[in-house]
């Protein structure tokens, strides 16, 4: 579910921004296996240079993957502390090392288990270790919170998570944190949540698919290495296949995407191998690294960004990566430079968490291997937003958070070169008035959200609740009428057909009330203290194909507070009245909404209700049908 936030922010100024296209960066550093033939290798990429880490003779080392080593960090350098996992297949072995010192290498799986011929592999949002198998029927594997065992804690068990009938190879992160697989055998790439575990089928008809990666925008890039090996490209649902690249007389393997959208691709030959780098805007090669022996993984230095050149217009802009986005409005003045958004281990953000002097933790992203999208603002010049006079501020941010994150807030720091301790958490700091519900800038995806500030890091975290007014636990009682309620039951699962249908252009009164947790939704008592805030997106046109139009909210009648924020109305329930003549479109005009469909969510700012079907991904959101 997508909680894309507006926030009043008193102390920085901010700016509304049109992004002029990712920068190509790539990552600055390539780690790159070969098979059978044993060494590993490290690709400085803007010099050439290439090192060899690791020569361990008789070894198998395959597909890899990098992540967060969350043991003994206390500094916050966010791109540090990280380690190499590497799958020795033929020899039923799995290893790490942190590529400082490539000379500890360390097993943490030695064919102790019934997993046989690994292939790593990714990283969840909980530190755990996936890794699929090229037997037949094996399928996918976890090693349980490996990023928070120290060095040295020996070897690890798996747990079979989803079988696979044919020989499982590259295995990639879908936008909402389900998993793509590459069955070889069968010529698929199936889809798997990580709870419940179960496949289906997300691409077919391939000729001997083996690596897979996600671009930032949800697209995904498959290789093949039939008759005429190849790279195709697919959109976010799987479908609209192109050829981005041919690969004459070799065979490309494993696949990684950095944040900038430059594709990295381990290709062999005969005798040797190379490492290409690919714009997958353009599908065009950028470089071309060469080894002495056929390349076979790819992992990617966590020390990479990705950055947008923006200028600086009235009104509203989205600058979006894709992963992650945010969001600018209410813009005056002018503005130049550039945002930035890189990686930040959960380490790192503990530390800076500290520094806050607020509980909580951190909140990873599902599709950053265990790592947390950090963003940059240390480069904008000149900016200005919202009331000039006042200084007050309205931005939005979007995340990919788990729905173990159950208060998605938001920590500001400022820049390491300014003062790398001065944290100033939200809940101290900020004045939040807005949100996103679901949706999200991929169609079918459910995602999360955060915000942002000027010269300053920003990142989510998920906060415990303080004990202060309005915090107490209570029951969501429900949309009252005109709404119905279209929630399931399950997370992230709504019933169209029983969405309330209402003329466009007409004050859509949205009520709700919140039962005290020694009370009932039929009898009281009520929670009449809480803070409630409303978010609105558009998710299907009149013909139901899916969109995401994030709508800013005017309201009329008797709610009238900083808006979306409920208004009680005294009869111990909430109020906003939705004026859907007057709705603000993304591009700043505020017109009558579009017909279609709507998500109404509903977000208790007082931690009112957490976990299941109670979280903010589950019951407080509605559908709602303009005819």
């Amino acid at each position: 579910m997508r909680k894309l936030r507006w926030v009043i922010l008193p102390v920085c100024l901010f700016v509304c921004l049109c992004c002029a296209g990712l920068w190509a960066q790539g990552a600055p550093q390539v780690f790159v296996s070969t098979g059978t033939a044993g060494p590993i290798y490290s690709i400085d990429t803007a010099s050439g240079t290439v090192s060899s880490l690791i020569a361990n003779p008789g070894a198998d080392f395959e597909g890899m993957v990098v992540a967060p080593y969350n043991v003994g960090q206390s500094n916050t350098d966010e791109s540090t502390h990280y380690l190499v996992y590497v799958c020795d297949t033929a020899n039923n072995k799995v290893w790490r090392f942190d590529p400082s010192n490539p000379a500890g290498l360390e097993k943490i799986y030695d064919n102790n288990g019934a997993l046989t011929k690994p292939q790593c592999g990714r990283i969840t949002a909980t530190g755990d270790l996936v890794v699929s198998s090229t037997v037949a029927g094996s399928g996918l594997w976890t090693f349980s919170g490996v990023t928070n065992l120290a060095l040295g804690s020996g070897l690890q068990t798996p747990t079979a998570l989803v079988g696979v009938s044919g020989s499982s190879q590259g295995v990639a992160q879908k936008n909402t944190g389900d998993l793509l697989v590459v069955d070889n055998t069968n010529g698929k790439v199936l889809r798997t949540p990580l709870v419940p575990a179960a496949t289906s089928t997300f691409i077919s008809g391939l000729s001997q698919p083996f690596g897979i990666a996600r671009r930032g925008d949800g697209g995904i890039f498959v290789d093949t290495q039939g008759n005429k090996p190849s790279l195709l490209q697919y959109n976010a649902q799987g479908t609209g296949p192109t050829s981005c690249m041919t690969f004459k007389n070799n065979t490309p393997n494993f696949m990684q995407m950095a944040l900038d959208n430059t594709l990295y691709v381990a290709v062999a030959a005969n005798n040797n191998g190379t490492v290409r780098s690919i714009n997958t805007n353009t599908c065009q090669q950028n470089q071309s690294y060469s080894i002495p022996q056929p390349a076979i993984g790819i992992a990617l230095s966590p020390a990479m960004t990705a950055s947008q050149s923006v200028t600086a217009s009235n009104g509203t802009a989205i600058v979006n990566f894709g992963f992650t986005a945010f969001e600018l409005n209410q813009i005056v003045g002018a503005c130049s430079g550039s945002v930035s958004v890189g990686l930040a281990s959960p380490a790192a953000i503990n530390t800076l968490i500290l520094n806050s002097g607020v509980p909580a933790t951190p909140g990873v992203n599902l599709g950053l291997d265990g790592f947390e999208a950090m963003f940059s603002t240390a480069n904008l010049n000149g900016c200005a937003a919202g009331n000039a006079t006042s200084g007050v501020n309205n931005f939005q941010l979007s995340n990919l958070l788990s729905a173990g994150v159950v208060n998605p807030e938001i920590v500001v720091c400022t820049e390491p070169n300014v003062n790398p301790t001065n944290c100033q958490p939200q809940t101290t700091t900020l004045a939040q008035i807005g949100g996103w519900p679901i949706g999200g800038y991929l169609p079918n995806d459910l995602t999360t959200g955060g915000a942002k500030s000027l010269r300053c890091r920003i990142f989510m975290a998920n906060a415990m609740p303080t004990g202060a007014q309005g915090q107490e636990a209570g029951t969501f009682c429900g949309f009252q009428s005109p709404l119905s309620n279209t929630f399931t039951g399950a997370v992230n699962s709504w019933n169209l057909a029983l969405a309330a249908k209402i003329t466009d252009g007409k004050s859509i009164p949205v009520k709700i009330k919140m039962a005290s947790a020694n009370g009932s939704c039929q009898n009281g008592p009520y929670i009449t203290d809480a803070t409630a805030i409303l978010a609105v997106a558009q998710i299907l046109d009149t013909k139901g194909n899916d969109v995401f139009v994030p709508i800013g909210l005017v309201s009329n009648g008797s709610s009238g507070l900083g808006q979306p924020l409920f208004k009680g109305d005294g009869n111990q329930q909430y109020l906003f009245n939705w004026d859907s003549s007057s709705c603000i479109m993304p591009s700043g005009v505020t017109q009558v909404c579009p017909k279609g469909t709507y998500s109404v969510s509903v977000l208790f700012l007082t931690n009112n209700t957490a976990g299941g079907a109670q979280s903010i991904y589950g019951a407080q959101t509605t559908l709602v049908t303009l005819k």
